[in-house]
């Protein structure tokens, strides 16, 4: 007796929380849009899993040719063929694409302009989290974050910018994060020359600084392109169930600690894909560009934003990538 009264104990216990995990989700926002768009092509960064491969389904399914931009092609013909038994007659394509090589970047995108003669939607949606004191640097020998995260996703865009300005109307999409209010400009760490240092106190200062540096991009490159028909959006997807932490350096028993918290908080990809859909797809956006976006509108940011620091991660940008803009 005493025994099935614990396991029915149990299941009820497990019931309610199932049921109060279910209503914390329908509380998150979603995107409404019913947009198709049908012709249209779509270059999607590290879709293999997690939000990019979401992001992906929900695309294909509104008729668009997708393209997977990953480093591991394997894993990403595996996703694109799942995406076509689901969908039939799905339009996808895999292009590999290592961020941490600019020489790669450069290599994507000359395949992906003599594939496609227009390209609408970019999404810099791949990233890391990687702890500096790991040591690891991009193929340049740029902090691994920063290179990743930011660099080689200003490096693509450069090299595509002309044939989105020529698919207009045309949607630029950079993930970043509401950890950006925690990042600082650490030159000479971004560099590589010297240890990181830059951030607030955390177990990944140079991460929060990545997406500081995704938030002055996207303010950026959204007034180089005023009125040439490509808007730009930056946007923080929340916490989520994705892989993007494999290599936190957080204790086994802090995790422990804030499981009540990831309940609560932590959203599965199909949730935390929305805002990145809402930017990509959503007719209320359409007339939108140098914002950043949460939870499907637009959210003011705490980071205390510095005009010339923008300008100079511009500037040091180019110069790392050996490009020009107008």
């Amino acid at each position: 007796m005493g025994i099935l009264s614990t396991s029915l104990g149990i299941g009820a216990t497990c019931g309610g929380l199932y049921a109060l995990r279910r209503w914390r989700e329908n509380q998150w926002e979603s995107c409404k849009t019913n947009r198709r768009l049908d012709g249209q092509v779509a270059v999607i960064t590290g879709a293999t899993s997690g939000l990019g491969k979401v992001l992906a389904e929900d695309l294909v399914n509104r008729g668009a040719v997708v393209v997977l931009a990953c480093r591991n092609t394997t894993a990403a013909k595996e996703v694109a063929a799942e995406i076509k038994q689901q969908c039939p007659g799905a339009l996808l394509d895999v292009v590999e694409l290592d961020l941490s090589s600019l020489e790669s970047v450069r290599k994507c995108a000359n395949i992906l302009l003599e594939r496609y003669t227009q390209i609408n939607i970019l999404v810099c949606n791949a990233g890391v989290s990687i702890p500096p004191k790991m040591g690891i640097k991009t193929v340049e020998g740029y902090e691994i974050n920063f290179g990743v995260n930011h660099l080689g996703h200003f490096l693509l865009t450069n090299l595509l910018v002309d044939r989105l300005i020529a698919s207009a109307p045309s949607r630029i999409v950079i993930v970043s994060s509401k950890l950006h209010e925690q990042g600082s400009m650490d030159w000479e760490g971004f560099e590589g020359t010297k240890e990181f240092e830059g951030g607030k106190r955390g177990p990944n200062a140079a991460y929060c600084s990545s997406k500081l540096a995704n938030v002055y991009f996207g303010i950026k490159l959204a007034e180089k392109l005023e009125n040439r028909g490509v808007n730009v959006y930056t946007v923080c997807p929340g916490w989520n169930y994705t892989k993007l932490f494999r290599y936190s350096s957080v204790p086994f028993y802090s995790w422990i600690a804030i499981i009540p918290i990831a309940f609560w908080f932590m959203k599965p990809a199909r949730i935390g894909v929305q805002t990145l859909i809402h930017c990509a797809v959503s007719e209320d956006t359409e007339n939108e560009t140098g914002l950043f976006y949460r939870d499907c509108k637009v959210y003011q940011t705490q980071a205390n934003l510095k005009p010339k620091a923008i300008n100079e991660l511009w500037e040091l940008s180019c110069k790392l990538c050996k490009v020009e803009w107008y």
